[in-house]
């Protein structure tokens, strides 16, 4: 009986893996860019290098005549005015509107922090495509847009829990395998080994990482599931439960309080200045800024408060109102992204990150390796192969693509509003090419090492891109470009070191009974 549980614990953990593994794989490794998303923001936009004085430009009169020339008339929906940071050094807007024709028109504006003087737009790229594919896949609009993905990633997430707790439970001697890499015995033993202790030393991190992603992402499906089962799948009649009605304006023009004075109001616990604000009801009496602001070293995500948008008095203060739930809700990014401990925890997740990445590669595999060469499966070869094509590919593109777009984000001169399009394409292009090339090379050993020094030559090279189109620099002051660089040289480095060591074929069985055994030295 205790056999026939531990097999089908076994046979969960290893199915789990093997239908959702790339998947899995993907949402990892991304999920290790995404950690550094503000440093690579500072890589691929020169104007997040600028520096932060420390006195303001004022904004307020520059912010209004900008809103006055672009909405003049129209029915504004959506504003927003983030203030400048270390990681945005600049003033920078977001209005939508409905035009006279009944569309929905964006634009966006950025300005100097020390002059007030325009900076030029720079669309999204690099960053946004890699951050936002992790979270929710990038999923199209076609198939019900960003929410179901990121309803997907939380799924993937809830499913990793399991083949985590499961892979812990098929393990019997837990203690033994931490400390248990036979590095001179077979591919497939030094791949179990591996995967086991990475699982297992790495347990506590997978869980929470997992377990926050999940939750992250499965709140997405919170609100059209509360809707359907109490508003009749009314979201915006939940939406009003929840945050209240709307407020409508009444027609009654009034002049909008200074955004200069309410960046003065801080934060009260940290005494931090906002982050941002948004307003509602642009111009009528009934205006009110919602002000907001971010903790980088702390555990918790957004606070906010309410003031009017005529006299600047306060409406609602969200400080007043936490609760322990609040608390909790709010830890879950910070917690998930390691954004609560500075750049040495960034690090730290990353390493973690790659780990969990790695043994979820090796799971696949490991699990194709018993179907090809231990005797499970159907003893359909040619399919199993075809499978291990399939992830060698799919797993050694994705770091390829990703790579790559670091040149394509230097190297566009296309329009700015098309730049993410062409990033994803970019991206998918290569993705498909790194999936193709094993089933030409024929030997997915090769095409592992083909692959990863191919990675490993064009990380060396991000670096010195990064001088020579934007004037960078490796020496003098540390800074979140720097730090980009110098990480893009020692992975380099350590993937040209693992590219080394990699081998070009499956040792034969007559090789391995050739090999001498590791004989322990007598003891005297």
């Amino acid at each position: 009986m205790e056999k026939a549980r531990y097999l089908r614990i076994y046979d969960l953990h290893s199915w789990t893996g093997a239908v959702l593994g790339l998947l899995i794989f993907a949402v990892c490794f991304t999920g290790c860019i995404a950690l550094f998303h503000q440093e690579l923001l500072t890589w691929e936009d020169p104007a997040k290098r600028l520096t932060v004085g420390e006195e303001l430009a004022p904004i307020d009169t520059t912010f209004k005549s900008w809103i006055r020339e672009e909405a003049s008339e129209n029915e504004i929906e959506f504003l927003r005015l983030d203030y400048p940071t270390i990681y945005s050094p600049y003033y920078s807007a977001m209005l939508q509107y409905h035009d006279e024709d009944d569309n929905h028109v964006s634009v966006e504006q950025r300005w100097n922090a020390s002059t007030g003087e325009p900076i030029a737009h720079r669309g999204e790229g690099l960053t946004s495509w890699l951050l936002d594919f992790h979270r929710d896949l990038m999923w199209p609009d076609a198939l019900g847009g960003r929410q179901v993905g990121r309803s997907l990633v939380g799924i993937v997430g809830i499913i990793t829990i399991l083949s985590i707790i499961s892979g812990v439970l098929a393990h019997k001697k837990l203690f033994k395998e931490m400390f248990t890499l036979r590095y001179t015995r077979s591919v497939r033993l030094k791949w179990q080994d591996t995967h086991n202790i990475l699982g297992i030393w790495g347990f506590p991190f997978s869980l929470i990482i997992s377990f926050t992603g999940a939750f992250l992402g499965v709140v997405a499906l919170l609100a059209p599931v509360v809707a359907f089962l109490a508003f009749k799948g009314d979201q915006e009649a939940l939406i009003d439960a929840v945050l209240g009605a709307p407020v409508e304006p009444t027609g009654v023009i009034s002049e909008m309080y200074s955004v200069d004075q309410a960046f003065e109001y801080k934060e009260p616990n940290s005494g931090y200045h906002p982050s941002w604000l948004t307003i509602t009801n642009w111009g009528d009496e009934t205006a009110f800024f919602d002000i907001y602001y971010t903790a980088d070293r702390e555990l918790r995500s957004v606070d906010s408060i309410r003031i009017s948008g005529v006299d600047g008095h306060i409406m609602a203060n969200q400080f007043d109102d936490l609760t322990t739930s609040n608390h909790v809700i709010n830890a879950m990014s910070p917690l998930h992204y390691g954004t609560f401990g500075g750049i040495a925890l960034k690090y730290l997740y990353f390493i973690l990150g790659l780990a969990m990445t790695v043994m979820s590669g090796l799971g696949l595999m490991m699990w194709i390796e018993r179907r090809l060469y231990g005797g499970a499966g159907d003893g359909n070869l040619q399919r199993y192969q075809r499978y291990s094509n399939l992830f060698t590919g799919g797993m050694m593109g994705l770091p390829l693509a990703s790579v790559l777009l670091f040149y394509h984000d230097k190297l566009y001169t296309g329009a700015e509003h098309d730049r993410l399009f062409w990033t994803g394409l970019t991206y998918f292009i290569f993705w498909l090419a790194g999936i193709i090339y094993p089933f030409f090379r024929r030997n997915n050993y090769k095409s592992t090492k083909d692959m990863m020094a191919l990675i490993a030559l064009l990380l060396l090279g991000i670096p010195f891109l990064n001088v020579i189109t934007t004037g960078g620099s490796l020496s003098g002051p540390m800074t979140s470009a720097t730090y980009v660089d110098l990480t893009c040289l020692l992975l380099a480095a350590l993937t040209f070191l693992v590219t080394y060591r990699l081998p070009t074929k499956r040792k034969s069985r007559e090789q391995k009974k050739a090999q001498p055994e590791m004989v322990p030295e007598p003891v005297e």
